[in-house]
Parts: structure tokens; sequence; C-alpha cells
């Protein structure tokens, strides 16, 4: 991948990053599922183990290199000007990252009656290391302001930076999960079911600041700027929470009706972000915010009328909150987490149309909306993106060998936001896809 990492029209940076990743995974399943008992049983171990190894040297170019190096170094030493040798050089970055972990789960469930119970828990241990290599070789020409204001060189300073180490990070964590499932006395399939469970992510490093890290070494051999501390900015924390979980499924056979219900609260403590860090930089880091909540709730409906005709409906609320995340600077308490859908809207109507025809079966219209928002883009809620929607539609016609679909999407020409991120101190949206149609041919073979 080749990307132009400041995304302006000046030549500042451009990020060049190839992977290669091997990963082999194993999971082995033991089960006790006699049909004539009321008790069942599954138990189980994972393996995995993954490496990556990759290179992302960033180039500066001559934009980069005046504004953000010399321009800086000129004005805290105006007396001593300096400039580099060539008006582009790379800040190679190196790194081989393993991963390897292990699990052990098992999961019980009685059936007394209406109800069937169910407990279980998984042990995971994860180890994760990371080796870096940061290279610059470069210069600079070192020159004396003269009364006169002439120019008159003093010195050359070679710049030689490789520096290497290795991080390592161990994770061990214990999932339980409760749950419980009452298949209520009615006609179909229905029941009410609450599940108690508790989830983990692994933690990592940023590999993305590795860049950053080294222009900051780069300015500190040259006297201005700061250090970073490489662990402390590259390593972030494991994420853990505690969810809970209650709902339904109903199902009315004589109305063709069946609908799902379900209420939800997680409460996360060190939940994973992705922040982007002050001053001139290009990375953005994941970092963990002190705690979260998020409560809501989702409601989807299906309804088939008669026979060919199908409606689908479904919503989901979420209200995600910090309650607890100081990142030293500002305190984001109470603030909406960002990049969470607050309301998500679906609703969609197909019509199957069978034909009198020797080869094509049918044609079939559907017709969708797809909605969200709205959407909080930073920790201090002062972007967002407002609750859109977006209206779809399709014509198909069927045959047993190929089928012929003519499309659109986004047929009212909403204008939306789907992304959110900053670059040097500027911030960016970008836009949602406009209008668009097409047709689409498939064939079974």
């Amino acid at each position: 991948m080749t990307l132009d990492q400041d995304f302006l029209p000046e030549p500042y940076f451009t990020l060049t990053q190839r992977q290669h990743e091997t990963s082999v995974t194993e999971d082995i399943v033991f089960r006790g599922d006699r049909s004539d008992s009321r008790y069942h049983w599954l138990t189980g171990a994972f393996l995995f183990y993954k490496h990556l190894d990759m290179t992302a040297p960033v180039t500066f170019k001559d934009k980069g290199i005046s504004s953000l190096i010399e321009d800086h170094r000129n004005s805290a030493n105006p007396y001593y000007p300096v400039k580099w040798d060539t008006r582009e050089f790379p800040l190679d970055s190196r790194f081989a990252i393993p991963a390897a972990g292990a699990a052990l789960y098992h999961e019980s469930r009685l059936e007394l009656g209406g109800w069937r119970l169910t407990a279980g828990i998984r042990l995971d241990f994860e180890t994760t290391a990371l080796d870096y290599r940061s290279i610059c070789h470069t210069g600079y020409e070192i020159f004396r302001l003269e009364d006169d204001g002439a120019l008159s060189p003093e010195r050359h300073v070679s710049i030689d930076i490789d520096d290497s180490d290795r991080l390592r990070r161990n994770y061990f964590n214990w999932m339980p999960k409760l749950g419980a499932v009452y298949s209520l006395p009615m006609e179909g399939e229905n029941n009410v079911y609450g599940v108690i469970s508790r989830g983990y992510k692994a933690g990592g490093f940023n590999t993305q600041m590795f860049s950053d890290v080294l222009q900051q070494r780069l300015m500190g051999v040259m006297g201005i700027g700061s250090r970073y501390d490489v662990d402390d900015i590259v390593g972030y924390r494991p994420e853990y929470s505690w969810n809970f979980e209650v709902g339904s499924h109903l199902s009315f056979p004589s109305a063709r009706l069946n609908i799902d219900v379900s209420l939800f609260y997680i409460d996360c403590t060190d939940q994973q972000l992705t922040m982007f860090p002050d001053g001139n930089t290009t990375g953005r880091i994941m970092t963990n915010a002190g705690r979260t909540r998020s409560f809501g709730g989702e409601l989807s409906a299906s309804w088939t009328p008669v026979d060919r005709l199908a409606f689908t409906a479904s919503y989901g609320y979420t209200n995600a909150r910090f309650i607890d995340f100081f990142n030293g600077i500002e305190n984001f308490s109470g603030k909406f987490v960002p990049y969470a859908p607050q309301n998500t809207l679906f609703i969609q109507g197909v019509w199957t149309i069978p034909l009198p025809h020797k080869h094509i079966k049918a044609l079939v219209a559907d017709v969708s909306m797809r909605g969200t928002g709205k959407i909080y883009w930073n920790e201090q809620n002062s972007l967002m993106q407002n609750f859109y929607a977006l209206l779809g539609a399709s014509l198909s016609l069927e045959t047993k060998r190929w089928s012929l679909q003519v499309w659109g999407k986004n047929l009212t020409a909403t204008r939306y936001y789907t992304f959110y991120f900053m670059s040097m101190g500027n911030e960016f949206l970008q836009r949602g896809r406009p209008v668009q149609a097409g047709v689409t041919f498939r064939i079974n073979i």
C-alpha cells in the first residue's frame, strides 16, 4: 500500500507499507449431546500462532522537510540556520510481530421442562511481541548568519539512527457465561431469554506511531522537539466488559409474523479507542478509556401477509458514554463514545412475481431503506453526523441457471459522511457514496 499520508496537495510525506502474514489455528471440540438426555455439554481447546513481517518507510518530501524540520530548527536558532542535504529522505521502520495463544473452554446445558439453562467458562492466554528497527541516514549543513545577511557554511552534521528493541505483552483472562431460556406455552416457537457474560479483547501495539517516534528522535538529535517513550505510546492494554442481555423471540404462525426484541447493557473497562495525537503527527493510535457504559435495544420483525410478498424491518438504539476518561488534558466523562451510531434502521419489501415463461421463473422487486445516526466523530462531541437514510431498489429476472438484476443505491442523493480522521493537525471527513446504479448478471455453474 502506498499512501499520501498527509492528505494535502503539498509534498509532505508518503508511506509505503508491505505486509506478509502467516497464521495457523486449531480448534478441538468434544461434545456430549445424546438426544435422550437432559444434560448436554461441550468442551474444547483453541490454539493459534500468527507471525507478521511488515516494512513501513515514511518518505519525507520537500515541503515536509522545510515546514516540519528546517523551519522549526531555524526559528529556534536563527543565527545558525540549517539546510538539508537532500529534499527527500526516508524514515524506515521494520517490524516482526509474532503472537501465540491458547484457550480452554467448557459449556454445560441443562433442560428442565420449558427451561434451558446454560453455564460456561473460557480460559484464555495470549502472548505477543514486537521486534522493531527504526533507521534513518541523512544529514544537514549548518550555516552562520553574517552581519550583512549572507550565509557562511559552518559545519556538516550527519544523522545515523539505527534503533532496535523488543517489546512483549502477556495476557491471561477468564470469561464466564450464564444464560437461561424459557419456552413460552404458545403456538409457534416463542421464548424469553437472559444472558450474562464477560468479554475481553487483547492489547497490542501501535505500529503506525513509529514514523512519528523516529521523527521526534531525529529532531531530538538536532536539539529540538521531544522524545517519545516508545513503550508507553506504542503499547495499549486489553479491554474488558460485562455484558447483560434479555430478550424474546415471538412467532405468530396464523398472522405470518415473527418478532425479535432484546435489551442490553455493557459495562466496559479500558475500552480500546482510536485517537489522534496532538501536533503535526500523521499516525493514529489505539488508547484505553478508563470506563464506558452502553445500553440500548433492538427490535426486528418479518411479516409475510400473502405468498410472494415479504416485509422486514429492524431498529436498533445504542447510548454509549464515557464514565471515566481523562487523557491528561481533557476530561471526557459523560461524553458520547465516538464512531458508535445511536440509531440504526432497516426496512425492506420484496415482491416475487411468477412468470408464465418457459425459462424465466420470476420477476423480483426489492425496495429498501437503511438509516444510521447520529454519530459523534470525536471525544469532545463537537463534530457529528446526523441521522441519514439511504433508499435502494432493484428489479431482477431469475431462472434456474442465471439472474439479471438492475439496481440503484442512495436514490435520494443523500449527502453524508462515513469516517473522520486527523493528519498533521488537519481534520478530514470521508464523504459517503452518491447515487449509484448498475446491472449484475449471475450464472450458477
